[in-house]
């Protein structure tokens, strides 16, 4: 894919206070039009988006991505509930002084979407979601199971577990995403912290719980992104948002996991750029 030069490894880290927060981010990209931001999945950083990703991506609109409260490089405590991560992602986006933006939202970040399309509906133009459930989500009761079998592995290992199929194909391309985020070799994130990932680990199985919102509410246009054997998140939740969400798209992609755009990068670059582009 032609790229422009790699953005998401020379974009240095920059820090802004908010209400007594230090947040870490990366601003960068085409500047004219309406940016998307990224919200992570769990324990996820800046490092953590795939550069062909975010590279591509740029190359038509501005990116920003940033570490919530308590990741990474940001300071403060973590929220142990996607409500108030999403409080605070506003009031990081405001203080960059973002009126309207378009929402990248995976795993987590994609529960932090839909709260967004909720409550802060004016703000958000574009909805894309990738990898993630809706409220009730059953399959969550297991995610501590899922991550305790996940701990037993190297680290090169569970990014494979959790994120690519068994066959050897999604292993593959596993491994070659896997080299593309240490492509950035300076000014890399900290890992996050023990503490943050115990109160991420909680709302993500409380939201498997909650009940707080409809997503019928939500008007924008989404795009909803999924693997063919997503066992985070259940492949099938995906279709209920994509049945529950009036102006949605839903596109699976084969014999992947929880990380099926990191397995096919390209395709969805290109079906990202096209919907940010043309639909309406």
């Amino acid at each position: 894919m032609k790229t422009l030069i790699n953005l998401a490894a020379k974009t240095p880290t920059q820090y802004i206070i908010v209400n007594g927060t230090t947040y870490a981010y990366r601003r960068f990209g085409n500047k004219t039009g309406i940016p998307v931001i990224g919200f992570q999945h769990f324990t996820g950083t800046l490092d953590n988006w795939d550069p062909v990703i975010i590279n591509g991506l740029a190359e038509h609109r501005e990116i920003i991505i940033f570490d919530n409260k308590g990741i990474g490089n940001s300071d403060g405590e973590t929220p142990d509930n996607v409500l108030d991560m999403t409080k605070d992602a506003i009031e990081f986006i405001k203080a960059l002084g973002v009126e309207k933006f378009d929402v990248l939202g995976f795993s987590l970040g994609g529960f932090i979407a839909q709260y967004l399309g909720v409550h802060y509906s004016e703000m958000v133009r574009k909805i894309i979601m990738v990898g993630t459930a809706p409220q009730g989500a059953k399959v969550l009761e297991g995610f501590y199971d899922l991550i305790a079998r996940g701990s037993q592995l190297s680290p090169a290992e569970l990014f494979l577990y959790i994120f690519f199929t068994k066959s050897e194909n999604s292993r593959s391309k596993g491994r070659e995403a896997l080299q593309r985020l240490f492509e950035r070799s300076e000014d890399r994130d900290k890992d996050t912290a023990e503490k943050a990932v115990v109160a991420q680990a909680k709302a993500i199985t409380g939201w498997g719980v909650t009940s707080d919102i409809d997503v019928a509410e939500i008007k924008h246009p989404v795009l909803i992104i999924q693997g063919s054997n997503d066992e985070m998140m259940d492949s099938d939740t995906s279709y209920e948002l994509f049945k529950t969400i009036p102006n949605a798209i839903l596109s699976y992609y084969p014999d992947s996991a929880h990380g099926s755009f990191f397995q096919y990068p390209e395709i969805f670059v290109q079906q990202a750029n096209d919907f940010l582009d043309k639909f309406e």
